[in-house]
């Protein structure tokens, strides 16, 4: 029920902002090739940890031009591990607004088709739901973004319901300039970060959990000391659930850069995580992005 209730909120509210303006019916198709970290399995003997493995995601989407709703599908390789291939499709759809003069805001919802890969631990949180918004008047911009990512977990007896939350606030700024008829742009940002951090996860709101060798130390229920596990289920199975509790997770400190020449786009990000709250102890961690992209 309650994720019929969330899908019709954002159609709602995707309609809604399309019949605001009706008379610019102008939709872009985008391709991109993003790259980036994943965790994956390290197996030595009897031993299991994870590792970080480079994952590139080639994408298409479609998005009208004056509302932001748009639709999006990408699938995901990983090139290491124990089974380098295809680990996951990801299919989108949601309203994002960028260009706004006062605010820019997103409302997205995502479903995470699995594919059984073995380089890949298990996760059961295959939906998120997620939004954004960024106030834009002050120098320094105020900005909140939340989520929820939900799915059955297979590893309980018997199969239960799986969720993690997640929630960031912080602040940040957007340097542009334009030189020899390329435009960049530099957006530095710090936030805090607070989530339940329950399970392994993809999940855009929670980046530093999927995207990072040390997945074990920040999930709690993690599988590396279980071994093995492919997404979708097999293997061994646990009657042990925890209850998932709220905290303060960490400290983020981002860089997002981009370089754009007529329908092409260059577009990095580099985060630094700061444990506090939850996660002290388990060290500082990184993420990076690169996204490569042609509008039609």
């Amino acid at each position: 029920m309650k994720k019929i209730f969330l899908l019709s909120f954002i159609t709602f509210f995707a309609l809604h902002s399309f019949a605001q303006d009706s008379s610019d019916n102008k939709w872009q198709p985008t391709v991109s090739l993003g790259f980036g970290p994943v965790s994956v399995y390290n197996i030595s003997g009897v031993d299991t940890s994870f590792v970080n493995s480079l994952s590139i995601s080639p994408a298409f989407t479609i998005r009208h031009s004056k509302t932001g709703i748009g639709l999006s599908y990408s699938p995901s390789i990983v090139t290491g591990g124990p089974k380098p291939g295809i680990y996951m499709h990801t299919l989108t759809f949601g309203v994002e607004q960028y260009d706004k003069k006062i605010f820019d805001y997103t409302l997205n919802y995502s479903h995470y088709f699995f594919t059984n890969n073995g380089s890949i631990p298990y996760s059961p949180l295959n939906n998120e739901i997620s939004g954004s918004f960024t106030y834009k008047k002050p120098w320094l911009r105020p900005s909140f973004s939340a989520g929820i990512g939900f799915g059955n977990n297979t590893e309980t007896i018997p199969a239960s319901s799986a969720y993690d939350i997640a929630a960031s606030a912080g602040v940040g700024h957007s340097f542009s300039w334009e030189k020899n008829k390329v435009s960049y742009t530099l957006a530095p940002s710090l936030a805090l970060n607070a989530g339940t951090n329950e399970y392994f996860s993809l999940l855009n709101i929670t980046k530093y959990v999927g995207r990072n060798k040390k997945s074990a130390q920040i999930s709690k229920n993690n599988n590396a000391a279980r071994g093995r596990r492919n997404n979708g289920g097999g293997g061994s199975t646990t009657t042990t659930v925890s209850g998932e509790t709220f905290n303060l997770n960490n400290l983020e400190l981002g860089m997002e850069a981009s370089a754009e020449i007529g329908s092409f786009t260059i577009r990095s990000t580099g985060n630094i995580y700061f444990p506090v709250g939850s996660l002290a102890g388990t060290g500082t961690v990184g993420y990076w992005d690169l996204t490569l992209s042609y509008n039609f």
